[in-house]
């Protein structure tokens, strides 16, 4: 297995490659501020950059969605205070700031995030589960490193907690499933979803699904079944929870099968360089129909070849996956299809 520390060479990834050093500058930055904001309190324990932050993919058109973890003993009034503080102090940040309403503008708790009583619960808020899952999926601290760390262990040792013999033979199962669930919901919503405003609308949702929510899909999922036959399966996981997708994607794919991996990587660069280009993804909020019955009846020129692409990329994904058949645990693969 490739080692966890050392990623993919990104010299054939350009546009991958220049978002990289962008977002590593903007994270020193934006973690400066807020070290400053919050220089006199301690309630607000961790922020976490989720989303092209967090994956440091950042590029035009991109958002700061923050997840703000507050003490558990703040009251809501409190709570609702320092996530304005955090924002305040990232006013002017070159990244769009979450809208009011939005749920990174709502802050958490760690005891809401790893309530007992909430595993495989289905009335919970999606905000509370989507945070939770994605502290797994494509997070990385902005403030407070320490207690992102451990949060980030208790999550992966809540989901754990539902299997209590967790040897080579018992997978995560609940993370397994509420990783399809996260999926499945997430595209189910978005593939309904006709709102437009200027600078969002179906087309870019759907590109945004096909290319980097898959691939942080995968990169998860990736990680779940390369360990599925280790007894150190936890330690394993938590030693690489730190990767970004991609190198998630690398440090399983890149040793077994390193062609396929490039193919992966490439057409994930190409994906990349047209979701970053300002004009394209202009265009795909243009042609966005405002309701299934205006949608067109085949693709418009700036969604065909993202959709070509993106579908090569899954492709790929999938094959890998299914070859692993006779490697990963056979019980993986019955909580994956079953």
């Amino acid at each position: 297995m490739s080692d966890p520390r050392t990623g993919p060479d990104y010299a054939p990834l350009p546009a991958l490659a220049a978002s990289r050093q962008q977002s590593l500058a903007l994270l020193r930055t934006v973690s400066a501020r807020l070290e400053e904001a919050l220089a006199d309190s301690d309630a607000v324990l961790t922020v976490a950059a989720a989303g092209s932050l967090g994956r440091l993919e950042t590029g035009a058109g991109s958002d700061l969605d923050g997840i703000v973890v507050v003490d558990d003993r703040c009251d809501s009034g409190e709570a609702t205070a320092l996530v304005e503080r955090v924002y305040a102090a990232l006013r002017d940040c070159p990244l769009r700031l979450p809208k009011t309403a939005g749920i990174f503008r709502s802050p958490v708790t760690p005891g809401t995030l790893c309530a007992p009583g909430a595993r495989g619960s289905l009335v919970e808020a999606p905000a509370v589960f989507g945070k939770r899952i994605q502290f797994l999926l494509d997070t990385r601290p902005l403030y407070g490193a320490a207690a992102y760390s451990t949060l980030q262990g208790r999550i992966l040792d809540w989901y754990a907690g539902s299997t209590p013999a967790l040897d080579a033979d018992a997978q995560c199962s609940l993370l397994i499933n509420d990783l399809q669930r996260y999926r499945h919901a997430y595209a189910g919503w978005q593939r309904h979803k006709y709102e437009r405003s200027a600078e969002d609308g179906w087309y870019l949702r759907q590109a945004k699904l096909r290319t980097s929510r898959a691939l942080t899909f995968a990169g998860l999922l990736l990680l779940l079944g390369a360990s599925s036959r280790r007894p150190d399966k936890l330690d394993w996981l938590r030693a690489r929870l730190a990767l970004t997708p991609l190198e998630r994607v690398h440090a399983v794919m890149g040793e077994t099968d390193p062609a396929g991996f490039r193919h992966v990587a490439d057409a994930y660069d190409r994906l990349h360089a047209l979701l970053s280009d300002s004009r394209i993804r202009a265009e795909l909020v243009e042609a966005s129909p405002a309701s299934a019955a205006t949608a067109p009846s085949s693709h418009p020129p700036a969604y065909a070849e993202i959709h070509r692409l993106s579908g090569e990329l899954q492709r790929r994904l999938s094959r890998f996956v299914l070859e692993r058949r006779d490697e990963w645990h056979p019980d993986f693969f019955s909580e994956l299809m079953l």
